[in-house]
């Protein structure tokens, strides 16, 4: 109890305006410590944002589909209360085109090719190989798509619809056989970590919009670590994230790489980590105090 109550607002889809399980474990945490808190679908035009001490997206699944009201919502909302993660943070990380900027600056990531919405061709480096398709605004692997050697016309239909969306598209080699592990960091610290198995995640279906993920037991070795404070050090210290989930995949060589890193509606799996949602909930609360101090 810190004495002053705080009235916080998770951030959350239509397909969900109550949360999920997960969402309500973090709202009890929140009123376990004395505080007010609900579920506030984004998209509601009749939300007040204003009335909230904090605003937290943790919920909205929806995002990557509604991205530019998603990025002129948080906008908005910034300039009535605390939203967290920082928007400007949101506006950065929402794109993965960001991962351009980490290979410029040393940080390892997969070999990635993007083709904008104004490139003309439909032709990439991956072709006639083992590759993935994705939009670089998007959620999970779910709407990822896997293309073998014989699959070029394939690949070449799914980058110009992705294209025809008004997504960007990221291609990289499909290598994932090695796993992967993600990386969660709360109130700026290491919290915790899990294993993947993205091979099964590439053609899991997603639940209300929540990405489907496959999620195994992990420890991340000293290489894991390394790379994951790396990918953390572009990140402006004026906008600290609450959380960001860090997720890396090992080359054939049994390198770590990033990724990508997730500061907008990354699954947590708090359920992992004793006293998880507490734990979240209590950063929630620094994090408002700070920035009330």
């Amino acid at each position: 109890m810190t004495g002053v109550t705080y009235r916080i607002a998770l951030a959350t889809s239509a397909a969900q305006p109550d949360t999920d399980d997960r969402g309500q474990e973090i709202l009890s945490a929140l009123r376990a410590a004395g505080h007010e808190a609900e579920a506030a679908v984004w998209t509601d035009s009749a939300v007040d944002w204003e009335q909230f001490d904090a605003v937290v997206i943790a919920g909205a699944w929806d995002y990557a589909q509604r991205y530019d009201d998603f990025l002129g919502w948080a906008w908005r909302a910034a300039a009535q209360s605390l939203v967290l993660n920082p928007e400007p943070l949101v506006r950065w990380y929402a794109d993965k085109r960001y991962l351009r900027d980490y290979e410029s600056e040393g940080i390892p990531i997969v070999p990635t090719q993007f083709i904008t919405v104004h490139d003309a061709t439909l032709d990439h480096d991956y072709l006639g190989t083992e590759h993935v398709v994705r939009p670089s605004i998007s959620g999970g692997l779910a709407e990822s798509f896997r293309f073998g050697p014989g699959d070029d016309d394939a690949s070449r239909a799914k980058l110009e619809e992705i294209k025809a969306s008004g997504s960007s598209v990221m291609i990289f080699p499909y290598s994932v056989e090695a796993g992967g592990v993600s990386l969660v960091y709360i109130g700026g610290e290491f919290s915790h970590a899990f294993g993947r198995d993205l091979a099964a995640e590439l053609t899991a279906e997603s639940s209300d919009g929540r990405p489907a993920e496959v999620v195994v037991d992990a420890e991340p070795t000293d290489a894991e670590r390394a790379v994951a404070e790396a990918a953390l050090k572009p990140i402006d210290p004026a906008n600290p994230p609450l959380y960001v989930r860090v997720d890396l995949v090992r080359t054939p060589g049994g390198e770590p790489v990033v990724l990508e890193v997730q500061v907008v509606q990354p699954d947590l799996h708090l359920e992992r980590l004793d006293g998880g949602a507490e734990k979240f909930a209590q950063a929630v609360i620094a994090r408002v105090a700070a920035a009330k101090a």
